[in-house]
């Protein structure tokens, strides 16, 4: 056997030496340090180490990411002691900031707007999520909500929200635009089954009262549209691949939802069902590529006030508020975000981007999405200062423009997806 068969052989012993010793240290210890408000209990669940169980240490890390991935923890170190046989883990955690102030404004021609509030997203220390917030956005409205991430060692969550949300929606008509006022008042509830780490059920249902009332009277071409008293029954499918590094993203997330409305009065009941799909990638190591395709389709009634709506906020940025309306919808975002700098409280990105939508018109056909007057498609570049120590904080600024010299500014918080 030559000197290389040799040195190879040797190799091959080592390896299998060290992964038999591997496989022969068993975990005497896990311990959380570095906390002052996440309870260490709530934290074991989202990990599979724990005394008595061989060491892993590929298992190991996708515990760390996981940990990360509850978007409550800035950082997460892993410390490990022992000999050949027995280890001691030690989790060395720094929790973001949890509680912040709520606070967005924009304007545009017609419209101005403005949000103030707080969010909690460690109330009690077990990552549950506390919502509540007054909103100006023509009219006055009051969001408030809860959101359990796991009630008690068990794999169930549950939600709840009280909504009052008003504003002013304009209706495109052949003699122009008229404005109506839109009042819904809203409690709804859920519960949420954990099948997964990452995947979840969630079934809800709520009640409401929504209607809609020209603001003036001549603007008479619907005089009056009461939705009345419904009920709002809810099915969501979360299967959510993503791994946070720091500001940056990766992975896969999907969003499957279906919504039946069912009149308590004269209205017809209403079905939507849409899913959101985004896909993540780091490119070296500062690009990080995001995609985002959301697709719905809902009862075609021919009501001006339909379920899909074009607006800069939520879409396609640079087309403007509430431009249209649609019973079905689709749309593809994708931007390459670019690292100007990565300080260790605060970063900040560039950002080009191309947003893409069609609409079903209310009452239309499946031939509407082909059709160039229900297209829209903007591109445009924007900019995001960060602050790293609390969850998708950072100011956010696009600008989009199309073909036909249409542009729009859109300031926000957080990623626009």
């Amino acid at each position: 056997m030559g000197k290389y068969g040799i040195s190879m052989l040797f190799q091959v012993i080592l390896v299998a030496l060290f992964t038999r010793l591997s496989a022969q240290q068993k975990i005497t210890a896990v311990e959380f340090t570095g906390l002052t408000k996440t309870k260490i209990s709530f934290l074991r669940q989202y990990v599979t180490v724990d005394e008595g169980v061989p060491y892993d240490s590929v298992q190991l890390a996708k515990d760390r990411q996981q940990l990360l991935n509850l978007t409550l923890l800035a950082e997460v170190e892993v410390r490990i002691t022992g000999d050949s046989s027995h280890v001691k883990i030690v989790f060395v955690c720094r929790e973001m900031i949890n509680t912040l102030p709520v606070f967005a404004l924009g304007k545009t021609v017609d419209t101005f707007w403005f949000k103030a509030g707080l969010q909690s997203l460690n109330f009690s220390g077990r990552g549950d999520r506390l919502f509540a917030y007054y909103q100006y956005y023509d009219r006055h409205s009051i969001y408030l909500n809860y959101a359990a991430d796991r009630i008690g060692s068990s794999k169930w969550g549950a939600t709840a929200s009280l909504i009052k949300w008003a504003t002013i929606e304009p209706l495109n008509s052949m003699g122009g635009v008229s404005n109506y006022d839109y009042t819904n008042y809203t409690g709804y509830a859920s519960a949420v089954h954990f099948l997964t780490f990452r995947e979840t059920l969630d079934l809800g249902v709520g009640i409401f009262n929504e209607r809609f009332e020209p603001k003036q009277p001549q603007d008479n071409e619907l005089n009056e549209i009461v939705q009345g008293n419904k009920i709002l029954s809810k099915f969501i499918f979360k299967s959510n691949h993503l791994d946070y590094k720091a500001f940056n993203v990766e992975g896969i997330y999907n969003q499957f939802n279906v919504e039946f409305i069912h009149s308590l009065d004269e209205v017809e009941n209403f079905v939507t069902v849409f899913n959101d799909f985004r896909f993540f990638k780091l490119v070296g190591k500062r690009f990080n590529w995001a995609n985002r395709l959301r697709t719905g389709i809902a009862t075609n009634d021919d009501n001006p006030f339909a379920p899909f709506v074009l607006d800069s906020y939520l879409n396609i940025r640079g087309v403007g508020n509430r431009v249209d309306r649609g019973t079905g919808s689709i749309v593809f975002n994708t931007e390459f975000r670019y690292a100007l700098f990565d300080a260790k409280m605060f970063a900040a990105q560039g950002v080009g981007f191309f947003d893409f939508g069609s609409w079903r018109k209310p009452g239309g056909s499946f031939n509407d999405f082909t059709k160039t007057e229900n297209m829209r498609a903007f591109s445009g570049v924007g900019f995001r200062f960060i602050y790293k120590r609390a969850f998708d904080t950072m100011l956010r600024i696009d600008f989009g423009y199309d073909y036909n010299k249409n542009a729009g500014l859109v300031v926000g918080i957080g990623q626009y997806f």
